[in-house]
């Protein structure tokens, strides 16, 4: 995959389309470290991978207005959601995946910020279930 800078990433929320508010978003997956050293081990610590697990970050620009961030989480609270982000337009290939995981929404931010900055939220909710990459 050629390198790319990030321009026009989209992140959705339960379907609705929530780019224009968001200023930074990130999916990662990890696998738990699992310790399996025996006496067999020569002395070295042995791992392997044991359950999964991931989180869906985003950093947002406030807005207070209908189909606003804000908005369309504070009914969801304590739910599960699902979200799709596309690292680089709306057009998925192998070069764009779509990434869609679901996640528990546990927090919503409605105030976040000091004298004359620019409002905003930063966002992190644990997955739930795997994360799907489709290229097409």
């Amino acid at each position: 995959m050629a390198k790319y800078v990030v321009t026009e990433a989209t992140l959705s929320i339960n379907g609705t389309d929530v780019s224009d508010a968001v200023a930074r978003a990130e999916v990662t997956e990890t696998a738990a470290e699992v310790d399996v050293t025996d006496f067999g081990s020569g002395g070295n610590t042995e791992v392997i991978g044991g359950l999964k697990s991931g989180s869906l970050s985003f950093d947002i620009h406030q807005d207070y207005g209908t189909g606003a961030v804000s908005d369309t989480l504070k009914d969801l609270v304590g739910t599960i959601g699902t979200f799709v982000v596309t690292p680089n337009g709306t057009t998925v290939s192998g070069t764009n995946p779509q990434i869609t995981t679901e996640a528990l929404i546990t927090t919503v931010t409605y105030v976040s910020g000091s004298v004359g900055d620019l409002a905003t939220a930063s966002y992190t909710f644990p997955t739930t279930g795997g994360i799907t990459i489709a290229t097409a």
